[in-house]
């Protein structure tokens, strides 16, 4: 028997339309540790407004974690983190840097807050919404080339996936070991999966990005000093392709942005202004209220393009 929330898919755009916002289906939201507070202002701003089309919610890292929040109709859970848990000690520990055998970047004790604590993330909701999301990790191989992999909230292990997401290489000391597979961070390989929404079979048109870099953000090549703490921390030969991906990561990434602003133009992208101060590893509460307010603004004049007077609403 179909779901009711099945039922009433069809209607989301329909209803958006006569409010006269975007008719969408699919939201692809790119990753970046704390600057993920952008995306979190951008769908605490749709949530104010009533704003949900979507069939597929797309995530990488701290746009899987947002999205999930969004899809379970929880987004004060990713809200309150940003502003408490992740701003904790408890969870970045830069001294952690010259101690192999402790996480900088505490993604256990995260994701555990995030889905296990009372009042957690509604894992059974996720399990039935008609907007389920694709969760993007990494497949690590030795000695083979690494792949990206979609798990869905419908199907897979969402604290799992979340963790596996956001395992970002060196700051988080493992892999997340899930079914046959080892994990790592999504944006290894996928760190902005709107060509996955392409290969589903969506339009451009249907399709929506929000970012974490302004617009015309592209990425140097990492730092003499980075690579060479990429090689020594993955010095066996088992690693030889994650350390390639890694110290190539800045071309990949960069061929993403260029192909989705000169090849897919029908894909509209809400952006970070050009003074968002955010970066992976904030922990001024200043700085994420500021890019937290930054994506409501964004939000709004996407929604209303042409500039009509609406009162906004953060609570």
């Amino acid at each position: 028997m179909q779901s009711i929330s099945g039922l009433i898919a069809p209607y989301r755009t329909v209803r958006n339309r006569l409010q006269g916002f975007p008719g969408k289906k699919v939201l692809v939201l790119e990753g970046g540790g704390m600057r993920g507070i952008f995306l979190v202002g951008v769908l605490q701003a749709f949530v104010d407004r009533g704003y949900f089309p979507w069939h597929y919610i797309i995530g990488t890292s701290a746009g899987a974690l947002t999205g999930t929040a969004y899809a379970a109709r929880q987004i004060y859970l990713a809200r309150d983190a940003f502003f408490s848990d992740l701003l904790s000690g408890r969870f970045i520990r830069v001294t952690n840097i010259f101690r192999r055998e402790k996480h900088i970047l505490n993604l256990d004790w995260m994701v555990d807050n995030f889905t296990a604590q009372e009042g957690g993330l509604n894992l059974r909701r996720l399990r039935t919404t008609a907007c389920p999301v694709i969760i993007v990790a990494t497949c690590f191989y030795q000695h083979a080339p690494l792949r990206p992999l979609y798990l869905d909230s419908r199907f897979d292990d969402v604290p799992v996936a979340l963790k596996a997401s956001a395992a970002i290489p060196v700051l988080y000391r493992n892999f997340v070991p899930y079914q046959d597979e080892m994990l790592m961070d999504g944006s290894v390989c996928d760190p902005l999966p709107y060509k996955k929404a392409l290969g589903m079979g969506y339009k451009e048109q249907d399709i929506l990005v929000v970012t974490t870099r302004p617009r015309g953000y592209r990425k140097d090549r990492e730092s003499f000093w980075v690579q060479k703490l990429y090689e020594a921390y993955y010095k066996d030969d088992q690693y030889a392709f994650l350390v390639s991906a890694l110290n190539d990561h800045y071309s990949r990434y960069n061929l993403l942005l260029d192909e989705l602003e000169q090849d897919h133009q029908g894909i509209e992208v809400i952006y970070p202004p050009g003074d968002f101060k955010v970066n992976r590893l904030t922990r001024s509460e200043d700085k994420i209220l500021e890019g937290f307010v930054q994506g409501v603004i964004a939000a709004r004049n996407y929604l209303y393009p042409l500039g009509e007077q609406e009162t906004l609403q953060t609570d």
